[in-house]
């Protein structure tokens, strides 16, 4: 139980506190000191389970680098449940971030460690926290030994103290006084700062706290990086899609048996019955190399140097069409298509007009494209904290007192 290693760690703390074995920012404990032993104690431990330890309290958004900065900038206004629970007897802590942090300062082992320890284990260490004062005691005990030997050797020479031994007496006496005073105003000031965080440390502190470590984190719901890469795959299937579908050639029906005829379909001939009448338009015998090859090129400036002996075309003045096989014009069967040549073909086509066109037309869909990414890289979704032991503890007894006042 969480709860358990809390009254282990104030135990530890108390007797550390007892045989002055504390660091010099934590006596006499206060907000500001507690902030600059962080600040230490990060400097001597920051491996990455150190980091990941008090990241949560200093930095829990993830947003910077510099963890230490962010400890220097830290609240000390949040620090108040954290000294309340440590010197105030009874007064309990809900946020368990700080009772691991402050164990972090202690050297105090972690609590997924404590609740392995056996009970022998754990007195080892609090017989290990005063330690060090019974070590200071033990070397301090051979001098006073010497001071009662010289003073049994006095005695025995039955020396007597001159006026000036006496009057250093008296001036030793009046400096202990001194420190005497000395260390009572110093006890005097340390309880009235204890009072004054007494009485700042109200619940609504505790509150503000709690509800900033239960606040939602937003993290982006796609990486940058992962969408810059759906937009190139998109814009790659996109464009080789767009040039496929324009380069299809449309497909030819087979004639049936009873169609020995054909008339001209916008760009095409189709077969058809002799005796079919359709409006504006004449019906020609069929003729299966033409209803096969026979096409009218929608896209003439696709056309190149290549296309030359391969293409023919019908014009006069400023109209012409270009068609794929040679023979008769298939809207008026008394002209004949003539072949493509070099003037016709630089005069009438060109071929850099049709790349600045797809140009163009692809610059739109990367816009487009693009303008989608930016939208994606704004959504966020919510992360929700893991919830601390000692919370859930908190929160079956609730619902346990609740029960039993039903």
């Amino acid at each position: 139980m969480f709860k358990d290693y809390k009254k282990d760690l104030l135990k530890f703390y108390q007797i550390k506190e007892k045989n002055d074995n504390l660091s010099e920012n934590l006596k006499p404990l206060g907000r500001e000191r507690l902030r600059t032993e962080c600040v230490e104690v990060f400097q001597k431990k920051n491996a990455q389970k150190d980091k990941d330890l008090i990241r949560p309290i200093f930095d829990p958004k993830r947003q910077h680098e510099d963890l230490e900065r962010c400890i220097e900038r830290y609240d000390l206004n949040k620090f108040r449940p954290l000294i309340s629970f440590l010197t105030i007897e009874g007064r309990n802590i809900r946020n368990d971030k700080f009772v691991k942090l402050f164990a972090w300062l202690l050297d105090f082992p972690p609590h997924e460690e404590w609740r392995e320890f056996d009970k022998e284990k754990k007195e080892f260490i609090f017989e290990e926290a005063a330690k060090k004062h019974k070590k200071e005691e033990d070397k301090e005990d051979p001098n006073d030994d010497q001071l009662k030997d010289e003073s049994i050797d006095e005695i025995k020479n039955d020396d007597k103290k001159t006026s000036s031994e006496e009057d250093s007496e008296e001036d030793q006496l009046k400096d202990e006084e001194g420190t005497d005073e000395t260390t009572n105003h110093d006890k005097i000031k340390n309880e009235e700062d204890l009072e004054e965080d007494q009485n700042d440390d109200e619940p609504e502190d505790e509150e503000e706290t709690e509800e900033d470590n239960h606040k939602p984190i937003y993290v982006p719901r796609f990486s940058i990086h992962h969408i810059a890469i759906a937009s190139i795959i998109l814009l790659f299937i996109g464009s080789t899609s767009f040039v496929e579908w324009e380069n299809t050639p449309t497909t030819i029906r087979t004639p049936n048996l009873d169609e020995k005829c054909m008339y001209w379909d916008e760009d095409h001939y189709e077969p058809v019955k002799c005796n079919t009448q359709i409006a504006v338009t004449t019906i020609v015998p069929l003729n299966l190399n033409s209803l096969k090859k026979q096409r009218k090129i929608n896209l003439p400036d696709t056309l190149t140097s290549y296309s030359i002996g391969k293409v023919w075309y019908k014009g006069h003045g400023k109209d012409h069409e270009f068609f794929t096989d040679s023979g008769a014009y298939p809207l008026d069967t008394q002209r004949v298509l003539k072949p493509l040549s070099n003037t016709i073909l630089t005069k009438y086509t060109s071929n850099y007009r049709y790349l600045l066109t797809r140009l163009v037309w692809f610059l739109c869909a990367a816009f487009f494209v693009g303008i989608c990414g930016i939208w994606a890289s704004r959504l966020k979704k919510e992360v929700k904290q893991p919830v601390e032991e000692g919370e859930t503890d908190n929160a079956v007894n609730f619902y346990e007192a609740e029960f039993a006042q039903q």
